[in-house]
């Protein structure tokens, strides 16, 4: 068996698709099914913009009786295929693709349809190997995969306008959790910047819970194909990020917050500014202030006198309930209760 690595552009590969060099061996192939719209317009949008993509796993070999080569796509059917019939008209881009929504291929600006041509795609083309090789090669390719968490089969799973909407969010607000490490670059690679944006989102839907992945689930599945609260989410948690960049950052600069207590902090100040959910009557002390802060530099200096004792776990100091809340079991309901009212407190220091 020989591997053969290189790269193909575009064009070649739907020329060879079109004219049957090159084809699926659904032997090899997981199921035939398309991707969904969104999916297939977030990969397009990929390629539209020069990122990168996993590279296509080729099967070449000779036909005795033509002499000619055939080949068969043994790893990246969806993604060939998809290219292929975005060439061919096939489907509209949707939504996800910011800079080409609602275009077919026919209906790209000047020079870009050039460029989506030139991309070149990374090639392993295997030549003289067995069939029973190839299988083992398709095999490991799978192998090779971690398991999926629970935020990662949430996104496999559901392709609607939630799962997107959180794809979008994640663009403007993860640089922030890189900068200050609210989360690991591992925990960002495995969708877990996703999952604490969810629950954010959740807060406002549904108020204050404990972690539950079904519930999370939940609202994936039910705002999949209709998202009536879009655009009112959209403006609740960006704008609720926003008031902490554009107010917070000291306070992000001299403590070291987890993902926890910003799920925390987001939700004291969806709270004062929008309100939620108060299922279990827990925060009926607060009135509604409508307003994410009254002086947000008296709160910049509290918050990270807080956060500061938090860190240093110090149960002896000024907040030890809120210490004690932020040290074990801090996504149940007490203690992400205990958070979030010290910090509406906080918020609302004149």
């Amino acid at each position: 068996m020989k591997i053969i690595k290189n790269t193909l552009p575009i064009s070649d590969i739907y020329n060879m698709m079109e004219t049957g060099e090159l084809s699926v061996n659904r032997s090899y192939q997981r199921g035939t099914g398309l991707w969904p719209d969104n999916a297939r317009s977030y990969f397009i949008d990929t390629v539209l913009n020069e990122f990168p993509f996993p590279k296509v796993v080729i099967r070449q070999t000779v036909d005795l009786k033509t002499k000619k080569s055939k080949r068969e796509i043994i790893d990246g059917q969806q993604r060939l295929t998809t290219i292929r019939d975005f060439i061919n008209n096939k489907f509209k881009l949707t939504s996800v693709s910011k800079n080409f929504h609602g275009m077919k291929y026919e209906d790209l600006p000047e020079g870009v349809p050039d460029i989506f041509l030139a991309y070149e795609i990374s090639i392993d083309n295997i030549v003289t190997a067995t069939t029973e090789e190839i299988l083992e090669i398709f095999r490991r390719i799978n192998s090779y995969t971690l398991p999926l968490n629970t935020s990662e089969k949430r996104h496999a799973t559901y392709q609607g306008k939630f799962k997107w909407f959180i794809s979008n969010l994640t663009e403007h607000v993860t640089p922030f959790f890189e900068k200050y490490q609210t989360l690991s670059l591992r925990e960002i690679s495995r969708m877990s910047d996703a999952d604490l944006l969810t629950e954010c989102c959740q807060i406002k839907l549904e108020g204050i819970q404990s972690r539950n992945s079904k519930k999370l689930d939940d609202i994936y599945k039910n705002n999949d194909l209709l998202f009536d609260d879009e655009a009112e989410l959209k403006d609740v948690v960006t704008n609720s990020f926003n008031y902490i960049k554009d107010n917070f950052t000291d306070v992000f600069d001299n403590c070291n917050i987890q993902s926890y207590n910003f799920y925390a902090l987001m939700g004291a100040l969806i709270f004062n500014k929008y309100q939620f959910p108060d299922i279990k009557n827990d925060l009926t002390e607060f009135v509604h202030l409508n307003n994410f802060c009254v002086n947000p530099f008296t709160s910049s200096t509290e918050l990270i006198r807080i956060f500061s004792e938090a860190e240093e776990k110090n149960e002896n100091g000024e907040f030890p309930e809120f210490v004690k809340a932020s040290i074990a079991t801090t996504h149940s309901y007490k203690n992400r209760l205990t958070r979030i009212k010290t910090l509406i407190s906080a918020l609302r220091l004149p």
